[in-house]
């Protein structure tokens, strides 16, 4: 795919990205916002592909670096601005490609895998390198790289960006993501998923165990290999396509079977610590006096993992704008009737008994002191 061809597909992405993300405010029809992760990833992505390939018009450069980086959130006008300086860029002259250079990836050869994902995710990305150094691939900074962990990262003294850059161009890598709701709340992530797409990189995608299919979002195409951690078919087939891929000999499968089955049973201890202390979350909307010594809490409790979830305990500290602060606790009858379903988004008023002794003013509530601990 040539310069002109990405940025045709670019632009019917864009039309096709706002239809999805588009929202009507309260202020009627005529007013409406774009926002959303693809709408961002979809930013990034035309930011990557202006920086590569406009060389001689920084002005250019800047006020559209400019207007994407203050779509997101805003009403149309905005993305009608990026749209209209994208549809300019048809009349570009774009570099002609020289010997020695390639618009896009010619070579099949791939000897370096690049590993994207999320640094709140390094404990997952940790065994995934050990379990690709147990497939074959050498314990090399020159065949994986991956910024999260020492050996592997970014060498010393070298700008984060310029050997970004310089990683993504490389001709003979692959690009192995590693998604999870972490990853889509991460910029850096966002513009590494860009930026493979802009250069046609070969990927393969894996998905932690608390994340599912159906979050995927962005440049990434879910029909290519895409498996969860946890999976062990998934991960035969994964361990095929590498040693094929980076033409890596073969080995003894019960080695093998060995190393996954360790490996699942690491992925599987660090999935239970994520789902009770990362991916669950528990939050104090509204609080109002009830009566004298109760008081009524909205609380949102929001579960994206697969797996349904009790509470064992909740406490949660209110503080009002005096500086007075009061501890309460739910009931256990409130708990042990309480189950969060999978994917579950909901709100509940729970009663919590008050004493009113403390001083605290729950119409004077400091929204910004609110402490929640839980254990699920």
């Amino acid at each position: 795919m040539n310069t002109r061809e990405r940025l045709s597909r670019l632009i019917a992405e864009g039309y096709e990205v706002k239809e999805k993300c588009s929202k009507r405010t309260d202020r009627g029809d005529a007013f409406i916002v774009i926002s959303g992760t693809e709408y961002i990833t979809w930013l990034h992505k035309c930011k990557m592909f202006v920086n590569q390939n406009v060389k001689d018009d920084n002005d250019f450069v800047e006020k559209f670096t400019l207007a994407a980086d203050r779509a997101n959130g805003f009403y149309e006008s905005r993305f009608e601005t990026i749209i209209g300086m994208l549809n300019a860029l048809e009349s570009y002259d774009f570099p002609e490609v020289t010997n020695g250079e390639t618009e896009a990836v010619t070579d099949d050869r791939i000897d370096k895998i690049f590993i994207s994902h999320a640094g709140k995710d390094v404990a997952y990305v940790e065994v995934l390198v050990d379990l690709l150094n147990d497939i074959g691939i050498p314990k090399d900074s020159e065949k994986i790289f991956c910024s999260s962990l020492a050996g592997y990262d970014i060498p010393h003294g070298e700008n984060i960006y310029d050997f970004l850059k310089k990683e993504l161009n490389n001709s003979n890598i692959m690009v192995l993501f590693v998604l999870s709701h972490n990853y889509y709340q991460s910029a850096p992530c966002l513009n590494e998923m860009g930026a493979a797409w802009i250069t046609s990189k070969r990927h393969s995608t894996v998905l932690t165990p608390n994340f599912d299919f159906k979050h995927i979002k962005g440049a990434i195409n879910p029909t290519q290999i895409t498996f969860k951690l946890n999976d062990k078919d998934g991960l035969n087939k994964f361990k095929d396509d590498i040693v094929k891929t980076l033409n890596l000999d073969e080995f003894n499968y019960k080695f093998w079977e060995r190393d996954r089955d360790k490996f699942l049973g690491a992925v599987s201890s660090i999935a239970n610590v994520e789902a009770s202390t990362l991916n669950t979350n528990i939050m104090v909307e509204k609080v109002k006096k009830h009566n004298e010594d109760q008081l009524e809490l909205q609380l949102r409790f929001k579960n994206v993992t697969d797996k349904d979830i009790e509470v064992q305990y909740l406490d949660i500290e209110l503080s009002d704008q005096n500086g007075n602060t009061i501890e309460l606790s739910a009931e256990d009858e409130l708990l042990e009737k309480f189950i969060l379903y999978s994917q579950e988004n909901k709100v509940e008023k729970w009663l919590f008994k008050y004493d009113k002794s403390s001083g605290y003013n729950p119409r004077r509530n400091n929204r910004d002191r609110i402490k929640v601990n839980f254990s699920i």
